[in-house]
């Protein structure tokens, strides 16, 4: 089973869905999803629980990069230098990150993949440590 099929599983309780078909890796987790604060408690803590990998909110909005956010933000908006850091670790549709954009408005645009993505970075970076 691909990481892509785990997720999708392991989100259907936390939306309260009965088909995976019904999670799609395009899908925003918070605008078309409707994940609220609450909700990414639960989705940190399974991810984190079934993948053996940590997750700070702050990874979340940085693709993982482990960049510092002040290098990527100016005044609360996305510099070039953050947007080109943000497509380089959010491959999936990276037109949607644009400058100007807040913290909050990239936090609202992660979708399933850009999920799936942060674990296979998180994974790959814990393999390559240890």
């Amino acid at each position: 089973m691909s990481i892509e099929t785990e997720v999708r599983t392991l989100l259907l309780p936390v939306f309260g869905l009965g088909s995976i078909d019904e999670i799609g890796a395009d899908q925003s987790l918070v605008r078309d999803l409707g994940a609220d604060s609450i909700d990414f408690v639960e989705i940190v803590y399974i991810v984190e629980k079934a993948y053996k990998v940590k997750i700070e909110t702050k990874e979340i909005v940085s693709g993982g990069s482990g960049e510092a956010l002040e290098r990527m933000f100016n005044e609360g908006a996305l510099t070039l230098e953050g947007v080109a850091i943000i497509r380089g670790r959010m491959p999936y549709k990276p037109e949607r990150f644009k400058p100007g954009m807040t913290k909050m408005e990239i936090f609202q645009s992660i979708t399933v993949m850009d999920l799936v993505n942060l674990i296979e970075a998180k994974r790959g970076s814990a393999n390559a440590a240890g």
